[in-house]
């Protein structure tokens, strides 16, 4: 007798479900016969574990991130709670971070015993500024979770001196802005440390996996120990540190240095077809684009309108096979924090705010359906 799966309605099974059913999907790699050849050559080695390409991986993001050290982990997350805890954050200690934000950051601070001091994005950029963040400060602040949210930023030159003058940490989690600049300078470039992401909705990906980018040489030796079990090297029975294991695979590696081989193509596509969309929908009176950052080389991680109800159009959009989303639900009003706080400027941009499909592999017809589509819910 076969046993049910124990899945409720509206479970990951179901909504896998559902977004097979998007004809454009909100979002999908790129990948090609570069990848598969790296593949064939990390199998036809018999290692797979870390080796050759996250050694290369590392470098070339180094190099492009103009960092000194760099660091391969598993994810992203793994990557912020690693730095933050060799930096010595923990109980007792305040982080601020933006309430509209992905889950992995609140969730990271959390991880270490620190506590998650939300505050108010501002309403032009979607990320902190020097104003929301000195409004959100505690007697315990340690230090700050910058986020270049869909890979915008701004203030942070102004948000580094801050942090300096104040002896706060900088953390910047540019997990969706590589490839971005901002005052002619790499984002992943600011603070103490920076990390990035490299799941499968990134500008490169290896299905899952990130990097901590620092040009502290003791902070990315820490960290080296907490992401490989808490010894100072592999095949060492010593545990300096009740560390993980963050480790990044051999296959995972090759995967990306074949992406990044390509990364001016997917970086030249996304901001073309950011183009598309805001010519292809001005004019229409219901519609207000993101504007990212004019002071910087902005490459966007999502094409993000706003409009009068964003949950109504999405619903429109999905029941027509187009994979639009909401922007994040904003962590204030989520279950496992429960925080009371007023956030009128989060709450109006998380009401109104729609992510459309943002692959490199859109089309120009693709853009044409999606902005017609729009045209005609707004008739």
């Amino acid at each position: 007798m076969s046993k049910k799966n124990n899945l409720k309605e509206g479970s990951y099974r179901d909504y896998m479900d559902r977004i097979a059913q998007e004809s454009i999907p909100a979002y999908e790699p790129d990948l090609g016969l570069e990848e598969l050849r790296l593949l064939e050559d990390v199998i036809k080695s018999n290692w797979i574990s870390e080796g050759k390409y996250v050694r290369r991986f590392e470098d070339q993001l180094r190099g492009i991130c103009q960092r000194d050290y760099a660091l391969a982990f598993n994810n992203c997350t793994a990557a912020l709670i690693t730095g933050m805890k060799s930096l010595g954050i923990g109980r007792g200690d305040d982080v601020i971070v933006q309430s509209l934000v992905h889950s992995a950051d609140p969730n990271s601070i959390s991880a270490t015993g620190a506590n998650p001091i939300f505050a108010e994005v501002d309403e032009k950029t979607l990320c902190l500024s020097t104003e929301t963040i000195q409004k959100a400060m505690t007697e315990k602040t340690k230090a700050i979770l910058y986020v270049s949210l869909y890979g915008n930023a701004a203030d942070l030159d102004n948000i580094t001196k801050y942090c300096r003058e104040n002896k706060i940490i900088l953390i910047n989690d540019c997990a969706p802005a590589l490839f971005g600049l901002y005052h002619d300078a790499p984002i992943a470039s600011f603070g103490d440390f920076s990390t990035l992401s490299f799941f499968s909705d990134k500008t490169i990906t290896t299905g899952e996996g990130g990097m901590l980018l620092t040009n502290n040489v003791e902070l990315i030796n820490e960290c080296n120990i907490y992401k490989h079990d808490g010894r100072k090297e592999r095949g060492v029975d010593t545990i300096e540190r009740k560390g993980f294991n963050y480790r990044l695979t051999e296959l995972q590696a090759a995967v990306g240095v074949a992406q990044l081989k390509r990364k001016d193509i997917f970086i030249s596509k996304k901001k073309n077809n950011l183009k598309m969309f805001n010519s292809l929908l001005d004019g229409l009176d219901e519609v207000a684009f993101f504007r990212f950052n004019p002071r910087g080389d902005i490459v966007p991680h999502r094409n993000i309108i706003f409009v009068p109800d964003a949950h109504d159009l999405i619903s429109y959009l999905v029941d027509n096979g187009v994979g639009a989303r909401t922007l994040f639900m904003p962590m204030h009003s989520q279950p496992c924090y429960g925080i009371d706080n007023n956030f009128p400027i989060t709450e109006k941009i998380y009401s109104s705010g729609v992510c459309l499909p943002s692959a490199p592999s859109l089309t120009q017809n693709n853009i044409e359906y999606i902005c017609e589509l729009i045209k005609k819910y707004f008739k």
